[in-house]
């Protein structure tokens, strides 16, 4: 399978399965991973390396530990390649809350997810953004004079732009607000914006009061699938859908 595939799981692990995963990791990657102050952080990332390095064994013929991963500009993780070679797979790993995000496909990719705020102000909102809130964005509480902002609008846009910066591995070097998004067509939104952004495409995997996701790749694909799954299902599944 060439197309991008995305796979979102819900729930985060119990101490069984997360030594289950960590079966998935090298020593080295675990130790990184055990030295996030926060019991929740651990469980997330040792959740998303676990499931990248599945799918990417599964198109490798490898065991998960084996998968070769390095790190790239702006520690971005990349499967390693021989020197002035592309790497054969990219991913991208999300999470946020009790979602965890991975994408995997045979072009540079970026994906977000994000638990929707319980509010917004309008400076963060510029800085997300790039703009000022328009009308359908602004409510107003109670008869306050003080504007309320569109939390699940405000996420949405957040994570399409999220996903755009870690496709090309700048991160938060870029701020999100710099970014423009036009869109294209059948979802995809057109980005421009400085240099390393400008041909991105970008469009949202679901968008919901509660969560909103993204993926981002160099042109538009209707191929690209995605499967959702709650994490004990995937466990208990037959294997890691390849």
């Amino acid at each position: 399978m060439t197309a991008p595939w995305i796979v979102a799981l819900r729930g985060l692990p119990d101490e069984e399965q997360a030594q289950r995963l960590r079966r998935d990791l090298p020593d080295a990657e675990w130790q990184w991973i055990a030295r996030l102050r926060q019991p929740q952080d651990r469980l997330r990332s040792l959740l998303g390396r676990a499931l990248a390095r599945r799918l990417l064994a599964s198109r490798m013929d490898l065991s998960p530990e084996r998968v070769p991963l390095t790190t790239g500009l702006h520690g971005k993780p990349l499967l390693a390649a021989a020197p002035g070679t592309a790497p054969a797979w990219h991913f991208s790993i999300a999470h946020s809350g009790d979602q965890v995000l991975v994408a995997v496909g045979p072009h540079a990719l970026g994906v977000d997810v994000e638990t929707c705020p319980d509010s917004v102000d309008v400076a963060l909102f510029r800085f997300a953004t790039g703009r000022e809130p328009d009308r359908s964005e602004v409510f107003r509480a109670g008869g306050s004079e003080a504007p309320t902002l569109d939390t699940q609008a405000f996420c949405a846009e957040w994570v399409c732009r999220e996903a755009v910066l870690k496709a090309c591995g700048q991160g938060l070097l870029i701020e999100p607000g710099r970014l423009r998004l036009q869109a294209c067509g059948q979802g995809w939104q057109q980005v421009a914006g400085p240099p390393e952004v400008c041909g991105q495409h970008v469009r949202l995997l679901w968008t919901s009061p509660a969560h909103c996701a993204a993926v981002s790749l160099p042109a538009p694909r209707d191929d690209w699938r995605l499967t959702r799954l709650d994490l004990d299902a995937w466990l208990a599944g037959p294997g890691t859908p390849t």
